[in-house]
């Protein structure tokens, strides 16, 4: 039996250290999954587009049309979204249980396309943002620290095989990695140290089987081909007609039970979040069992907001329970920053000698401390 892994450190990242990669911050979201700008007119893209605009248009201004800054917060819609059609009801007259899952999954591959478009335009035109993440991921310790990512995009696992060649990943919740062949998943061995990094609201390059409940994992630069996974012919045919071709549809079986029946589970801007599936389970078990082993926690643009109550809960619960109470770093940036510290000091306490605050990201400062606890190489 392979032996656990104890990390001395624990790094936990948010949507602002993603941000440094080019992606969007979560108020940003709802402008980028609607923005036409970038996208072929007429092509799959604009289609979901156009379709989840209308349900916007429908549920929440009845009827008119809506711009990105009239949409509620993205945490209402999938909420109202999921409350009925994990319930098997309706959303008004016009959308059952079986639309809204629709719509759900119509958002979710906009998504998943929209980060990895953005992805590639800043690795294409790499700013100061892009240079210390480059920095950090050149240093990353990854024998002696492990990660807890609250994102869905696989920002750091691309930054770590960029920067250190490690493709071998932990996940910390029983996935098997596989990669696509043609129309099918296969077994993709790795060698070589891992990365540990775990995804307790999903990630975008997970598949799950809903027949054996087995995850699996594809590279993390493979994520379109996941959203082709994901989105369905028969979903295709609820979108507005078009003249273009359907896009390329993947409907690879489970690798494992040979079952027509992937898909995958995110726990998604929500005040309700699906948390109970095996993945999210397993993830949550590792996580605390790191929080407990981590002398250090460090967190690095992650701003703590109201929706993660059951992960503060965890964190504040072990915080209380350990004997040597971890010491607590805080990285974050833009005009915010002092909010956030403060956030951080009213739920964790302002200890001196064991809380570190750094306002502008990850700076000269910022990084010299993190070789200082050892996150990063000297």
């Amino acid at each position: 039996m392979a032996k656990e892994f104890d990390p001395g450190n624990l790094v936990i990242v948010g949507a602002g250290f993603s941000f440094s990669a080019g992606l969007p911050l979560a108020g940003g979201f709802t402008k980028e999954l609607l923005s036409l700008g970038r996208v072929v007119a007429d092509g799959p893209s604009a289609r979901q587009i156009a379709f989840i605009k209308s349900f916007a248009d429908q549920v929440f201004g009845e009827g008119a049309s809506r711009t990105p800054d009239e949409w509620p917060d993205l945490e209402d819609i999938f909420t109202l979204v999921d409350l009925s059609a994990n319930t098997g009801h309706h959303l008004g007259p016009h959308y059952s249980a079986a639309d809204l899952r629709v719509v759900r999954r119509a958002i979710i591959v906009r998504m998943i396309r929209m980060l990895s478009q953005a992805y590639r335009r800043r690795q294409r035109s790499p700013d100061a943002g892009w240079r210390a993440l480059e920095t950090f991921f050149g240093g990353f310790r990854a024998d002696i620290s492990a990660v807890l990512s609250m994102n869905w995009d696989t920002v750091f696992e691309r930054g770590m095989a960029r920067a250190q060649t490690l493709r071998r990943v932990d996940y910390g919740c029983h996935a098997r990695a596989v990669m696509f062949d043609g129309n099918s998943l296969i077994d993709r061995p790795l060698t070589g140290d891992s990365l540990h990094i775990l995804k307790p609201h999903g990630s975008v390059n997970w598949l799950y089987c809903d027949a054996c409940r087995e995850t699996f994992w594809v590279p993390p630069s493979d994520t379109d081909q996941v959203a082709q996974t994901l989105f369905r012919r028969q979903d295709w045919a609820v979108l507005p007609k078009s003249k273009s071709k359907l896009p390329a549809i993947r409907t690879a079986a489970c690798p494992h039970c040979y079952t027509q029946s992937l898909g995958t589970r995110f726990a998604t801007f929500s005040y309700r979040k699906a948390l109970d599936f095996p993945m999210h389970s397993a993830s949550w078990r590792t996580a605390e069992q790191y929080l407990k082993g981590a002398a250090d926690w460090v967190f690095i643009g992650y701003s703590m907001p109201a929706a993660d109550f059951e992960f503060k809960h965890l964190l504040k619960r072990v915080q209380l329970t350990e004997g040597d109470r971890p010491n607590i770093t805080v990285i974050t940036g833009g005009r915010d920053a002092d909010v956030t510290i403060d956030r951080y000091k009213k739920f964790f306490g302002d200890v001196k000698g064991k809380r570190f605050f750094f306002r502008n990201g990850l700076d000269a400062n910022a990084l010299r401390h993190l070789k200082d606890i050892k996150v990063l190489r000297a």
